[in-house]
């Protein structure tokens, strides 16, 4: 798609689904100077406007909700919406070939997080803390860490939730809903099985390259550190050239 069909600011869900269908990767919140990537609340509205936060917010939802966007933590660790059509290229980037219940290299806390959404299929930090008997701590709370490191091995992932109508936008009372990934995307197995390692790299280094600003092997290493290497990067970069 090409830049001069994107609005200068998004205001619609079509505006959202065409800005990420062009961009591939995008930031859920704000954009940051130190990284080449775009921001889907940036693209909406100044930082400082209160209505242009609530409207990201719903145009999120928006992409979650039709499983258009899959938001991830493992790129630049940082909470990144995906677009569908890159999710099987990162799933085996990510996992390598290992079965989706494999939790191996997995805490204690996320293990039993898996397992009560293998059960209940829908929960929240707030469900974990209760079920685990954890405290909550402003600082390190370890319901939330537990469920980020599931989601850093894309065994879960967020889904949209009802924003509150007073306080602030992205604090919903009742907490972020958690899902199993493969439950709400059953079509990606099969999807990732047909991808090998270096086609999986090609299509995500691909997608970003062909809208981001002009980025070295470094950065690109810095970006993606979680799941590809320099070497990877390298040789992705050759044959692309």
């Amino acid at each position: 798609m090409a830049t001069s069909k994107l609005p200068a600011r998004l205001s619609t869900p079509t505006d959202a689904e065409r800005f990420l269908a062009h961009h591939g990767i995008a930031l859920r919140y704000g954009a940051t100077k130190d990284l080449p990537l775009a921001s889907l609340r940036s693209a909406v509205g100044p930082a400082d406007s209160k209505a242009a936060l609530a409207r990201s917010i719903a145009l999120a939802n928006h992409l979650l909700a039709m499983a258009i966007g899959i938001e991830v933590n493992v790129v630049a660790d940082r909470l990144v919406l995906v677009h569908r059509s890159l999710l099987p290229a990162l799933y085996v980037l990510v996992r390598r070939g290992r079965a989706a219940d494999d939790l191996d290299g997995l805490g204690m806390h996320a293990r039993s997080a898996y397992a009560l959404l293998r059960q209940r299929h829908q929960i929240s930090a707030g469900d974990l803390r209760k079920h685990l008997g954890l405290a909550t701590q402003p600082r390190a709370d370890p319901a939330y860490e537990a469920l980020a490191e599931l989601q850093r091995a894309l065994l879960v992932t967020r889904g949209p939730f009802a924003a509150p109508t007073t306080g602030i936008p992205y604090l919903p009372p009742e907490g972020y809903p958690y899902y199993l990934l493969l439950e709400r995307h059953a079509d990606l197995p099969g999807a990732a099985r047909r991808l090998s390692v270096e086609r999986a790299t090609d299509l995500w280094l691909d997608r970003y390259l062909s809208a981001a600003p002009p980025v070295t092997p470094r950065k690109l290493g810095s970006l993606f550190r979680r799941f590809l290497s320099a070497d990877e990067i390298g040789r992705a970069l050759a044959r692309r050239a």
